[in-house]
């Protein structure tokens, strides 16, 4: 029976159809919205309806107001930061900065180019330029060094190494840090940056456009390589030519380029190249163990003293002297010197010496006022040169000088012709400024040196024989006061402050070395003298400073002034000795700190041989002696210790330059106890002994070596001590050549081992 239609199920019921298309449609819509997933809250929608309301006029005063005042808020930032940058960085960075300004940059985009260099600059690996030496055995100076009136403690040098962090240098007692305004005051008198100070010489290079433009292999036959050329060029006169200089740099140079032959000549060239082989091994056979074996055909210092020997005979066999034959003169004798051919070198000087005589080189010409600017100015310089290479070679060989007098022209005042002197500029690594070298300070004062030098020499050695009788005390007061006045009267840049070049140092030190060698033939008892003030007493008896007695000696500032009043007398011996042996060491200590003994330097052996043989006389006398065992003493025999391993080293590393140096350094080492020689084998990486074959070859080559104070060495046996004593030859006994005559054979026949027998005990 059919159901009432009221009674029926109701179907359930669908989504609307919005779009009249049935169930189909609306399935669909359902579908699809369930995948998008849930709906956005409300949280979510409010920025977008801040947004559209803003857009659309809507924002409220007070929202917009807010929002007005974050963006004024940070463009005032932006504003501050970029006129920081203009307040804080270097000049050169502030004024590219107002140029971009003044161009019309955006403020926000000037500052995100600085944000984004600085941040590329630290993300750029630079690699570390400054460098330091650290010493050998004892890090720190020597307590014994650090005195109140040792000037070279307050040297800028110094202050720079014991303010880096991590430095072991200590600042000695009384001294420290000087005050902020004194320091600032200091550095602003001197023209030196921090560069100098911080990094070592031999890492600058000279920047000199004349050197870019010449060509010098139209001066040679060696080599082609224009830029090896000039490389070597420019380690001459970084390193040998301010302190040695045998011409005037730019005309040399000015002349090269123009192929004129006034200042500049094959000979010359050749001659200068075959000394700066020495100078720059980076570019001359580094990697070759034997580069300091002239002899060596391998080496191209060998192929330029070839050439250079060649032109020199050819110039000979004509009868014309030229100033550039003079001058390469100067250098083949150096260059004979580093070869330990002193004998044969020293021809060349005497050679040079007879041209300059034969063209009236030291008199005044009568056209003088007329001559050419650049010949009389070239003249000038060969005379002064010439006479202060002989004047320091005589020295050092105990000879008498070969010039009585210096030059008749004076040397012309700085501030009056400064090109006469010329200039040598320094560019160090990652620097972007240059240096000066005060190149005319400097060679005025070492010439003016080298005059007291020849008188010192007339004093000294102006008589024939080997007896000569020791000069008057009153006559060595008088060459010790006008060496006082001329230390007085040294210029800013050659003060003890502000040093930092190997060629200032290096005058220093000539300065304390020949105060050293003129007092200890006063001395009456010189191996007391050499230890007896410092050992009992590290702080020396305090001695009269130069500007208290700078009346007194002014006269002495001429040494042909008519007769005058006796001078002050000399200061006490001792003190004095002492006094200058501690700066001699101090100056010495710092060089190799700052600069090291890497880079070749043909005078500071003469210090390195001179501290190394003085303080091992004075080891000896304390090993000799019968003083007590204390903790003081233990340090101050152990600074000794350390301060001749130091010098050791160092002449062991210049000995892989040249051949001298080899041979010295094993002169030294000879002389070593046995505990110090096993302290230099600790801390430089030594060859074996050298065989007997090799100390022949090395007594056969070095034909001459500079006279030095060597100690001597007690002798145990008889046999010994009877060589010792046994006569010379008269060619052994000559004043001034009988030194590897006599040491070289000690050398190769003694060889003083004696310490290594145990038969002493170390004591420190």
């Amino acid at each position: 029976m059919a159901t009432p239609p009221s009674h029926r199920p109701l179907r359930a019921l669908l989504p609307a159809d919005t779009e009249g298309t049935g169930g189909e449609r609306g399935a669909a819509v359902s579908s699809a919205s369930s995948s998008v997933g849930p709906r956005p809250t409300s949280v979510e929608l409010a920025p977008r309806r801040r947004t559209a309301r803003a857009a659309c006029g809507d924002e409220t005063p007070g929202r917009a107001l807010k929002r007005r005042f974050v963006d004024l808020e940070d463009k005032v930032n932006i504003y501050e930061q970029v006129y920081a940058i203009l307040r804080s960085r270097p000049q050169h960075e502030a004024n590219s900065v107002f140029k971009r300004i003044r161009v019309g940059d955006d403020p926000q985009s000037i500052l995100r180019h600085v944000e984004h260099g600085d941040l590329l600059l630290q993300l750029r690996v630079v690699p570390e330029s400054r460098y330091r030496y650290e010493f050998p055995f004892m890090s720190p100076l020597p307590v014994r060094l650090q005195t109140k009136d040792n000037p070279y403690l307050g040297s800028l040098i110094y202050e720079w190494e014991i303010e880096r962090p991590g430095s072991p240098a200590k600042s000695p007692k009384g001294k420290g840090k000087q005050p902020e305004a004194a320091r600032s005051a200091s550095e602003e008198s001197t023209t030196h940056g921090p560069g100098p100070y911080l990094k070592p010489f031999h890492a600058a290079e000279v920047h000199d456009p004349l050197i870019d433009s010449a060509e010098p292999s139209n001066w040679t036959e060696v080599t082609t390589d224009n830029t090896l050329l000039r490389s070597l060029l420019r380690s001459y006169f970084l390193h040998e030519y301010q302190w040695f200089s045998a011409f005037q740099k730019e005309y040399f140079l000015s002349d090269m380029i123009a192929d004129r032959r006034q200042f500049c000549s094959p000979l010359l060239v050749n001659a200068v190249l075959a000394l700066a082989c020495a100078t720059d091994p980076q570019h001359c056979h580094r990697d070759l163990p034997d580069r300091a074996e002239f002899w060596n055909p391998r080496t191209l210092g060998y192929g330029f003293l070839t050439e250079a020997k060649r032109h020199w005979e050819l110039e000979q066999a004509g009868s014309r002297s030229k100033l550039t034959t003079i001058q390469a003169a100067i250098i083949l004798n150096i260059v004979y010197n580093l070869n330990s051919m002193v004998k044969l070198g020293w021809q060349y000087t005497l050679q040079a010496i007879d041209m300059a005589h034969k063209m009236k080189l030291f008199k005044k010409p009568e056209n003088w006022d007329t001559l050419n600017p650049r010949l009389r100015a070239s003249r000038d310089f060969t005379a002064w040169s010439l006479f202060g290479w002989q004047s320091h070679c005589t020295y050092h060989l105990f000879e008498k000088p070969l010039l009585d007098n210096p030059p008749e022209v004076p040397l012309p005042a700085i501030t009056e012709d400064p090109s006469w002197y010329g200039e040598v500029w320094l560019k160090y690594p990652l620097e972007g400024i240059l240096y000066p070298s005060h190149y005319a300070e400097f060679h005025k004062a070492k010439t003016e040196f080298r005059v007291i030098l020849n008188d010192i020499s007339k004093v000294f050695h102006g008589e024939p024989g080997h007896n000569r009788s020791p000069p008057p005390e009153s006559k060595i007061a008088e060459l010790y006061w006008r060496l006082q006045a001329w230390y007085a009267a040294l210029p800013e840049s050659l003060s003890p402050r502000a040093i930092v070049f190997t060629a200032q140092m290096k005058l220093h030190m000539h300065y304390h070395h020949v105060i050293i060698t003129m007092l200890q033939g006063l001395l009456t008892n010189a191996p007391d003298v050499l230890t007896s003030t410092s050992a009992a007493s590290p702080t020396p008896t305090a001695v009269p400073a130069p500007s208290q007695n700078i009346l007194a000696i002014s006269s002495l500032l001429n040494s042909d002034a008519p007769s005058q009043p006796p001078g002050p007398p000399l200061p006490p011996l001792q003190a004095t000795f002492s006094l200058h042996r501690n700066h001699y060491e101090t100056l010495l200590r710092l060089y190799y700190l700052r600069h090291g003994f890497e880079a070749l330097d043909t005078f500071i052996m003469m210090s390195l041989m001179t501290i190394a043989f003085i303080t091992t006389k004075e080891l000896e006398a304390i090993r000799l002696s019968a003083q007590s065992s204390s903790e003081e003493q233990k340090q101050y025999v152990n600074s000794l210790r350390a301060t001749l391993v130091l010098c050791a080293k160092g002449l062991y590393d210049q000995g892989k330059s040249y051949y001298l140096s080899q041979t010295v350094f094993r002169l030294v080492r000879s002389g070593m106890h046995v505990n110090e020689k096993e302290l230099l084998r600790e801390y430089a990486a030594l060859p074996e002994e050298e065989d007997s074959r090799d100390a022949r070859m090395r007594e056969k080559l070095a034909q001459r070596l500079w006279p030095h104070p060597h100690p001597r060495v007690e002798h145990d046996s008889q046999e010994d001590v009877e060589m010792e004593h046994a006569p010379r030859t008269a060619a052994e006994g000559q004043e001034g050549w009988k030194v590897l005559d006599g040491l070289l054979k000690e050398y190769g026949e003694i060889r003083m081992d004696a310490p290594e027998s145990g038969d002493s005990e170390d004591q420190g």
